[in-house]
């Protein structure tokens, strides 16, 4: 099996790249996104997802591990296959596909190409109450939030969904929460503090 690639970006396409390692070009499928952060030239480490189907090996790649973790829970859902997964992790970042499921988010989901109501209702159903992953870090920030059915403060959620269904997208309504709310906060006050930010463009 194989676990990584550690080598150099030799070509990019819309959903894969060719990875040289040892003068062996491995061509890795990939969200959009990694491919999107991908140089030509350039040396990266890519975690990976060895799949053979119908005798045909394929290799699935990321750039962070958060994303092949969520990979490994999709796959594992009946009809979500590593397409489809990786459909997922293009529309959406872990961080966001973990909102999604937790606030029982179909729509944002069914962004992912390919994606209809019923696997995203399938996906929110199977995966709801098992996250347990750190989240990617947001951009900018120093450090990373740990986002579990368990381990979310009730007024952080109650926050962020009031957020959304008074119009915010869930990655924004998300980070600006997670940016404010400290333990022992109350839910009015966050969605208080994150509307005064999000009025101001903070």
């Amino acid at each position: 099996m194989i676990s990584y690639l550690f080598g150099k970006v030799v070509e990019k396409h819309e959903s894969s790249a060719v990875i040289d390692v040892n003068d062996i070009g491995y061509n890795v499928s990939m969200p959009s996104g990694d491919v999107a952060q991908l140089t030509n030239g350039e040396t990266v480490k890519v975690n990976t997802y060895f799949y053979v189907r119908d005798g045909q090996p394929e290799l699935y790649g990321f750039l962070i591990k958060e994303s092949l973790n969520y990979f490994n829970k999709l796959i594992q859902i009946s009809g979500v296959g590593p397409k489809a997964a990786i459909s997922v992790l293009s529309a959406l970042a872990p961080q966001d596909l973990a909102l999604a499921i937790i606030s029982e988010d179909v729509k944002a989901i069914t962004r992912a190409q390919g994606v209809g109501t019923k696997m995203a209702q399938r996906i929110i159903l199977e995966l709801k109450g098992k996250i347990d992953t750190q989240e990617a870090v947001f951009p900018g920030e120093n450090s990373s939030i740990n986002i579990t059915a368990k381990n979310v403060f009730k007024p952080e959620t109650e926050a962020v969904n009031a957020l959304i269904a008074l119009g915010a997208s869930p990655s924004v309504a998300q980070k600006t929460v997670m940016q404010i709310a400290k333990e022992g906060m109350e839910t009015e006050d966050i969605i208080k503090e994150a509307l005064r930010r999000m009025s101001n463009g903070i």
